[in-house]
């Protein structure tokens, strides 16, 4: 079944983050990828969900008080400079 990632990060030191984590832990359709930070006290988590479930999932965490979630996106600065690359080979044939 496809995944959607997201990234969590607490707003405020603290154990927030440990405490969601905790209480995903043994959710159907989630999976812990990673964490960053300290052992014991990550301060950023990446979590995927079964696909028809992250909208949901989104809603629900949206206007979360002490939680950012937002949805974990490819990185895109190869393709922005791939297509400067392109540009620049177009305007040099011209």
């Amino acid at each position: 079944m496809d995944k959607t990632r997201f990234i969590v990060r607490a707003r405020a030191e603290g154990s927030t983050l440990n405490d969601f984590l905790t209480m995903i832990e043994h959710s159907p359709g989630l999976e812990l990828v990673d964490t960053i930070g300290p052992a014991g006290k990550p301060h950023t988590a990446v979590i995927a969900i079964d696909a028809p479930h992250a909208p949901s999932f989104e809603q629900r965490f949206s206007n979360h008080s002490q939680l950012i979630i937002e949805r974990d996106r490819p990185l895109s600065l190869l393709d922005k400079t791939m297509d400067l690359l392109h540009r620049s080979e177009r305007n040099s044939n011209a």
